[in-house]
């Protein structure tokens, strides 16, 4: 009898999805190569796709993925070969997490987008990423946290025109998103040397408030992190920018710019090396408050164009431990650099700037352990 009871439980969970993760007793919900979407979406019986983890997830639970190539499609420009809409709490939020670091890779093909996440206060969180289209993942909710990802190599195969393309996009009226700790590399790369692509990106900021801290970022055709649309109060702390067109771009341009255009802006304790046109430039509308403080530059064709506040700028090499320009270099800093340092400058707290350099205050770039 008991067996029998078991059994149409199991059932029904894989008949009703909506009740799959309370069936299996647990916030945690489960997705692997070999799953199904057909199955109750728990360790034993996982889905096989993240939408299908994402159609039944509420707020406080974790989507786990397992190791392995997920392909998906996106044919054309505004398609999305993953795309999520629950959204959690600020205390119950929804995670994605790839259970081995960068393990669960999503290959995507088509012109259009790996990853839409349309939900608010989600975590995507250890992914890989890399393929034919435009952009990797679309920030499109609000109070979103981008953790730990690998995005590389997007061929942009649909061209480089007003689609744009970037490996980590915001997007819409949300913001207050988080980007940290991500390597971005190779996008739309093929273009670089020609120097006459402006809307392919890294990192590319369109709404306000969001923090970019602690990745790396190389290889892209136009600039490795900017703003423009409606972009404001951005934090852009302790990031390695290299061998892109442009390092860091702050402005506003296009649909969504404010009449202040972008203001209240802290870019610090970056390393911007080896770009092709600048390093840290202004452009489009740019509003007041803007403060540039302790940033290394240097090896761009010009290294520094702002009008906003600029303090402690070092113009010297970085001594990378090993610097190679296609990214596959090892981006920590010697010793003898002199990016290394002891204390937070007085023009960063002047700024604000103290609690707001990463996880450890003592290097400018990103934070490698």
């Amino acid at each position: 009898m008991a067996a029998n009871r078991l059994s149409r439980r199991v059932l029904l969970c894989a008949s009703l999805g909506v009740l799959s993760a309370s069936c299996a007793g647990s916030k945690d919900i489960y997705v692997a190569t070999d799953g199904s979407d057909e199955n109750p979406g728990t360790q034993d019986a996982p889905f096989l796709t993240i939408a299908r983890a994402d159609a039944v997830a509420r707020p406080g639970y974790t989507i786990h993925v397992a190791p392995g190539t997920y392909q998906v499609e996106a044919p054309r420009a505004q398609d999305a070969g993953i795309k999520t809409a629950r959204s959690g709490t600020a205390s119950a939020r929804i995670r994605f997490v790839s259970t081995v670091k960068q393990g669960a890779k999503i290959v995507f093909s088509g012109t259009g987008i790996a990853w839409n996440s349309k939900g608010s206060y989600v975590d995507i969180d250890g992914f890989e990423i890399s393929g034919s289209g435009r952009i990797g993942i679309l920030a499109e909710g609000a109070d979103l946290i981008i953790r730990n990802n690998f995005v590389h190599d997007l061929m942009i195969s649909g061209g480089c025109n007003g689609s744009g393309g970037a490996a980590i996009d915001t997007y819409g009226p949300g913001g207050n998103v988080l980007i940290d700790a991500n390597i971005v590399r190779n996008i739309g790369y093929r273009w670089i040397e020609g120097g006459r692509c402006n809307t392919v990106q890294g990192i590319y900021i369109s709404n306000a408030n969001n923090t970019v801290k602690n990745n790396i970022v190389s290889g892209v055709a136009a600039a490795g992190i900017q703003q423009w649309h409606g972009a404001t109060s951005s934090t852009i702390v302790n990031n390695t920018v290299f061998h892109n067109k442009i390092g860091i771009l702050i402005g506003q341009g296009d649909g969504g710019m404010s009449a202040r255009g972008s203001e209240n802006n802290k870019v610090a304790n970056n390393i911007v090396y080896d770009n092709t046109k600048y390093g840290i430039v202004e452009q489009g509308r740019v509003g007041r408050n803007n403060h540039y403080v302790d940033n290394l530059v240097y090896s761009s064709g010009t290294n520094v164009h702002v009008a906003g506040k600029v303090s402690g700028t070092i113009s010297a090499e970085p001594l990378f431990v090993n610097y190679q320009a296609n990214g596959n270099g090892d981006y920590r800093l010697l010793a003898t650099s002199p990016a290394v340092r002891k204390d937070v400058s007085k023009s960063a707290l002047a700024a604000g700037l103290s609690g707001l350099t990463g996880d450890s205050p003592v290097n400018l770039g990103a934070n490698l352990k």
